[in-house]
């Protein structure tokens, strides 16, 4: 089979579950945060997804809360552009997670690295438009660690589209899901989870299996 095949055939599958339950006031969206369990805690990254056309991006920006010690503001301007419904911008923390998203994935996504997404999984995420709070993952005057949104060495993912003050329901926040993994082992829970680009068409079936069958035992 060709690369062309498969990234015909899974790119098609990213996000369909979000996209085909959005409304058009929901712009863009934070689809998942990670905090990896590779070296120095990363993948650490902040992914959006655009439910409708975004015209301008640079109207859009993303800062975190750590440790629960309240907002800190805009800290990241996307970059000027434009985005289709379905895109997806993947907002790296540092150069390690920006290696591991630039070396494993197709990049049928907007890649950007941004201290503002150097994050802890005990640690919240606003999404802002035109300077004022649009969506936010967590609570930002709250420690995650053991609350519901904790996604520490793990991630969460969307699974609602109410947008504005945070609600655990629009959320499966997965703590300590990736634990103990390699680096194949997190590209293959990535894979099975939908919540960003395929991997490289060589591994795409065999690291989707491996996720898929590491998830079910997780259950």
């Amino acid at each position: 089979m060709t690369p062309n095949f498969w990234t015909k055939q899974l790119a098609a599958a990213v996000f369909a579950p979000l996209l085909l339950t959005s409304s058009s006031q929901a712009v863009l969206l934070i689809a998942a945060v990670t905090d990896g369990d590779l070296s120095g805690g990363n993948p650490k990254s902040i992914i959006l997804q655009a439910a409708a056309p975004v015209a301008d991006l640079t109207l859009w920006g993303v800062g975190s809360a750590n440790n629960g010690g309240g907002t800190d503001g805009q800290e990241l301007t996307l970059p000027a552009g434009s985005l289709a419904p379905g895109g997806v911008i993947v907002i790296a923390g540092n150069t390690a997670s920006f290696n591991f998203f630039n070396d494993n994935f197709v990049q049928n996504f907007t890649l950007v690295q941004s201290s503002s997404a150097d994050i802890n999984g005990d640690d919240a995420v606003e999404l802002f438009n035109d300077g004022s709070v649009f969506d936010v993952y967590g609570d930002p005057d709250t420690l995650g660690d053991g609350e519901t949104w904790d996604y520490s060495d793990g991630f969460a993912t969307r699974i609602g589209t109410g947008v504005g003050v945070f609600d655990q329901a629009n959320y499966a926040s997965n703590a300590f899901a990736f634990d103990g993994l390699t680096e194949q082992q997190h590209i293959g829970v990535f894979v099975a989870s939908g919540f960003t680009a395929i991997p490289e068409p060589g591994s795409a079936l065999l690291c989707g299996l491996a996720g898929l069958a590491f998830l079910g035992r997780r259950r």
